[in-house]
């Protein structure tokens, strides 16, 4: 071969070599390219979020929990397989890296607790190893699981209850085969039943019971296999074209919050804050990087799509999700409306929304630079009637109403004019509801995707297939802080809890910034692991479970997984973990008081019993503490302590450790003297060593430092001891305040009272003028006279039954008080410790001149009588109380945030009352006495129907949650439960509530005179 002819084959070969490798490297497919734009059908954007927080690995790589590893098998895979099925159906999947970093692990080899003991020989457990699976191999929906499959629900029912008991005579009673059964049939009931349905898994199911060893290999060799084809599998969908893959920030932090904490106040100005700020930005970059990182070494493309933890988002973010490469981001429709200058979409009985125009399509957000990101925002009520609704239906019954929804919103923009193209996002949990549907959600999702793909008028795309079809759209202004729940961040800041986790967070961040600066020198591998589990403890699944929000049944767990990760960050760069990350974050909950406090009093502070202590709080000791029990109590001025000793007095000294909420120093986790963990994060100290006196200590950056000596008086007697200090010591506490109280006896270190702390409610000190008194009759709580209670044993006998209401004021406050026949109890665990009931009060500012709203706040269905109208209503119950203004012109009902900011409801049990108190200041000019009022009570509802505001419905008869006797097919009967009357009233409440005409139609086109007409009541001046 010449020398020409070998130079031009050289640059043949190198060309064909360019090609090739060009060819392999070239962008995938544009799947937009093949969709034509359509401006007469409605778009729908279906994403399901997909996520897992990082559960703790042992010394082994053993994961503590298996959630990952059974949705994996029951719902990751097979919910991309059903997508395949429907040609033309076009879905999004956000999976987040802690998901895919575990899922990476299974597939690697890794196991979870839970597997490890069902592979072990039943032969050979122990008798912990029973225990735990007797407590925890039923962790699954027993209804529409277990029940499914008659050898599980024989085990259940063989097992029993959850208590000791129980527990104690399931080990005795289960057999070797029995364990053998149920460490299978856990596993087995974790797979979608399509996988049930088919070999190798079937023959299993079919043979039920009296499964081998060797069956468990069968089993787990599945879900390995299942397991490995969850993520290569949603890549080949995705560049196939069907389905985007969007992903979220690395650790699912919330963003915003990383960026800086402080804009946690826009939202809510009241949020309480930690003492100290955290704002990293470099870490919020870091979080953006590190997803793209992986999404690219999964996915094998550019990212696209961010939904960012927990939907939140702000302004500030913006452009560093543009320089990460995001073109679009997701999150909720609080915070549009927000952006848009309202407080929230309002949606008529049907959930049609009436600002359509406004919510279904994107928006972009630009900064400075002139950077932007567009960003989809979720539909509330047809996402929320997915994950908790439609698993009550059919599954073609639910798909049905969720189309024709869909429909109707296509109808209703079309009639009205608006310019499309238009959006709607529905956005949510696509592994967590589906154990709460008949057949896995099977039925429903087969149902729902053959209705979408026939629609005529509905379209299925992606986000990105949208923005390509039309990449003009509007911009906001401003994208306001906030969540896809709420305008603001609540959930993750703004309780002690979580102020107090902020401050772990910030003060062991801060520790890295040395190192991060190159002051103090780290072998590069370590400064990397200790950043790993910086960045993975700013994940927002810890804070989602701190405070009184959320309850999942184990927050220690992921409270010690959190300062679990901390610890990290000191251990690897082998520094000393500081004590405070030893202190658990969230407090022992208080406890019961042997008996209750029932009223303020005054006892003599003489080291003797007198009657003063008898409607004080008491609290029985037992053990070996020389303490047999202590008492608390108060006045108007003073706080009150009483200890029971036997024994010698001279011996001891007692610290009484008080958390009051509002604080503005520091607090601090242990004694003062001998560093007892006080299960509290106190802030205030009353200690008595010896005499006649007591000193006072505050918290000051985790220090005690003396406040007043001789700030109070004691009185020792021979097995009394009697202290009493000044209350405005604790600072400036109002009524219906929760303090916690803990007491330490000295040099013993005891702990009182056991278990937990004490929790002082202060009391109303009275001072009301009352100006509005009624008696209720008793018995009266079936609303027109045909309600029933629902089934549920919570809802105890005369809870909802008022007997007694006052309007009254003391001089600062109207003071708005109902007392109850039954008790006041809190099985939901409200944080002000009212769960069932929901009070309203209707305030007409100028009866009879025929101004403000006649109709009650949605869902309650009555009306004022003509010529009342009301100008304020005062909504109260457990999570949600609320002050409203009538809209002058369209008279519907507005929020009043300094009303309800400055509102506090005290719940007292003692007395079975509920003391309401608002100031007068904010109710606008006018005399209280003037005024005419109406007070009603109903039933709190966490998922109330659409359009109804958080009360319980009534249908026609009662079941589990719902009240009975309500008039056949109407939707306009009240749900009121007791209208507050005067006894021997001319009015009947019977007879007012049960006078309309019941009717079928939408009760938004209905006028207030087709509901139950109430009256309002003036006081006698």
């Amino acid at each position: 071969m010449n020398k020409k002819i070998k130079v031009l084959y050289s640059i043949f070969a190198l060309i064909c070599l360019l090609f090739s490798l060009l060819s392999g490297c070239k962008p995938q497919p544009d799947v937009t390219t093949t969709l034509e734009p359509d401006l007469d059908v409605l778009y729908v954007n279906l994403t399901w979020h997909q996520h897992q927080p990082l559960y703790y690995q042992d010394e082994n790589g053993v994961f503590s929990r298996p959630w990952v590893r059974v949705h994996a098998t029951k719902d990751y895979l097979d919910m991309a397989e059903k997508v395949a099925d429907y040609e033309g159906l076009h879905v999004s999947f956000n999976y987040t890296p802690s998901l895919i970093r575990q899922l990476n692990a299974f597939a690697d080899g890794a196991k979870d607790l839970y597997w490890v003991l069902s592979e072990k020989p039943a032969s050979t457990l122990t008798e912990a190893d029973k225990r735990f699976i007797l407590e925890r191999f039923y962790d699954v929906n027993w209804t529409n699981i277990i029940a499914r499959y008659p050898r599980y629900q024989a085990l259940l029912d063989q097992r029993g209850g959850t208590d000791e008991e129980s527990i104690q005579v399931a080990l005795s009673a289960f057999t070797e085969q029995d364990f053998r059964d149920l460490q299978i049939w856990f596993n087995l009931a974790w797979f979608d039943p399509v996988y049930l349905a088919r070999e190798p898994l079937v023959d299993l199911v079919t043979k039920g019971e009296g499964f081998t060893e060797d069956d468990k290999t069968i089993v787990f060799d599945e879900v390995l296999k299942i397991i490995r084809l969850v993520l290569p599998y949603h890549k080949e969908l995705q560049d196939a074209g069907q389905i985007e893959v969007t992903t979220t920030p690395y650790a699912h932090p919330i963003l915003p919050l990383i960026y800086d904490n402080q804009l946690a106040l826009i939202g809510n100005p009241g949020a309480e804050m930690p003492e100290l700020p955290f704002s990293y930005p470099q870490d919020a970059r870091v979080h953006l990087d590190l997803c793209v990182d992986m999404y690219m070494e999964t996915f094998d493309r550019e990212v696209r799509g961010l939904w960012p933890g927990e939907g939140a988002v702000a302004e500030e973010i913006i452009p560093m999700v543009a320089e990460a490469g995001f073109s679009f981001m997701q999150t909720g429709e609080p915070v549009l409306a927000k952006s848009l200058g309202f407080d929230g979409f309002t949606r008529d009985s049907q959930g049609l929304v009436s600002e359509a125009d406004q919510l279904y399509r994107p928006y972009y957000v630009r900064d400075q630079a002139g950077n932007q990101v567009a960003v989809f925002f979720r539909d509330w009520t047809l996402s929320d009637n997915i994950g908790f609704v439609y698993s009550g239906m059919s599954g073609d019954v639910g798909a049905l109403d969720l189309v024709n929804r869909l429909e109707a919103i296509h109808a209703y923009l079309q009639e009205n004019g608006f310019e499309g193209p238009h959006i709607v996002s529905i956005i949510l949990d696509g592994e967590n509801a589906w154990e709460h549907f008949p057949n896995d959600g099977n039925d429903f999702i087969n149902s729902l995707y053959q209705r979408l793909t026939e629609s005529e008028v509905l379209r299925t795309v992606t986000p990105s297939q949208y923005l390509a079809l039309f990449p003009e759209q509007r911009t906001l202004e401003q994208l306001f802080p906030g969540a896809w729940f709420s305008p603001n961040y609540d959930t993750w800041i703004g309780e002690s809890e979580e102020a107090t986790a902020w401050d772990y967070l910030a003060r062991t961040r801060k520790f890295l910034v040395p190192y991060e600066s190159g002051q103090v020198a780290a072998h590069p591998d370590a400064l990397e692991r200790a950043f790993d589990f910086m960045y993975l403890a700013e994940g927002s699944d810890w804070f989602w479970w701190f405070g009184d929000d959320q309850d999942s049944g184990q927050d220690d767990y992921f409270e010690e997984a959190f300062r679990a990760l901390l610890a990290g960050v000191y251990t690897a760069l082998d520094a000393e973990v500081p004590q405070f990350v030893n202190v658990p974050i969230i407090q022992a909950g208080p406890v019961s008081a042997t008996r209750p406090f029932s009223g303020s009093s005054t006892p003599i502070i003489d080291g003797r019993n007198d009657p003063g202590w008898d409607t004080a709080a008491f609290y029985a000791v037992e053990g070996s503490s020389p303490v047999t029990g202590f008492y608390f109590t108060m006045d108007e001025d003073h706080f009150y302590l009483r200890l029971d000793v036997d024994g010698a007095m001279k011996d001891i000294g007692v610290g009484f450790y008080f958390n009051v909420p509002g604080g503005t120093g520091g607090t601090s986790a242990f004694s003062r003297d001998s560093g007892v963990i006080l299960g509290i994060f106190a802030n205030k100290l009353v200690e008595w060593n010896g005499g006649e006196v007591v000193n006072t200590y505050e918290a000051k950056e985790s220090a005690w430092q003396i406040e007043k000596t001789d700030a109070g008086l004691a009185q020792a007697g021979d097995d009394i001891l009697e202290i009493s200090f000044p209350l405005e010591f604790l600072g400036e506490v109002a009524a219906g305040d929760a303090l916690k109280l803990a007491v330490v006896v000295e040099p013993f270190g005891d702990l009182l009272p056991q278990g937990g702390p004490a929790r002082v409610v202060l009391p109303d000190k009275g001072g009301v003028a009352a100006i509005l008194q009624v008696d209720d009759p008793t018995g009266d709580d079936n609303g027109p006279g045909t309600y029933t209670y629902p089934q549920d044993g919570v809802f105890k006998d005369s809870v909802f039954d008022v007997t007694y209401f006052e309007v009254g004021t003391d001089q600062e406050n109207l003071v708005l008080t109902f007392k109850f026949l039954g008790e006041i109890e809190n099985p939901w665990g409200s944080p002000i410790g009212l769960s069932l009931q929901t009070m309203d009060v209707y305030i007409d500012t100028d009866p009879g001149e025929g101004t403000g709203a006649r109709m009650l706040l949605p869902g309650r269905n009555a009306a004022l009588m003509s010529g009342f109208g009301w100008e304020y209503a005062v909504w109260a119950e457990g999570w949600n109380a609320q002050v409203l203004q009538s809209d002058p012109e369209s008279l519907v009902p507005l929020p009043f945030s300094e009303a309800t900011n400055a509102m506090r409801i005290i719940v007292d049990p003692a007395q079975n009352a509920v003391i309401i108190r608002i100031p007068l200041n904010l109710l606008g000019e006018g005399n209280p006495e003037d005024w005419a009022y109406s007070a009603v009570v109903m039933s709190q509802e966490g998922y109330p129907a659409e359009g109804v505001w958080r009360i319980r419905d009534i249908e026609p008869a009662a079941a589990q949650w719902r009240f009975g006797g309500a008039p056949q097919g109407s939707k306009n009967h009240t749900r009121i439960i007791d209208l507050v009357l005067p006894v021997d009233n001319e009015f009947d409440q019977a007879t007012l509530l049960s006078n309309f005409v019941p009717s079928a139609s939408n009760p938004d086109t209905l006028s207030p005179d087709d509901f139950a007409q109430i009256p309002m009541m003036k006081p006698e001046n």
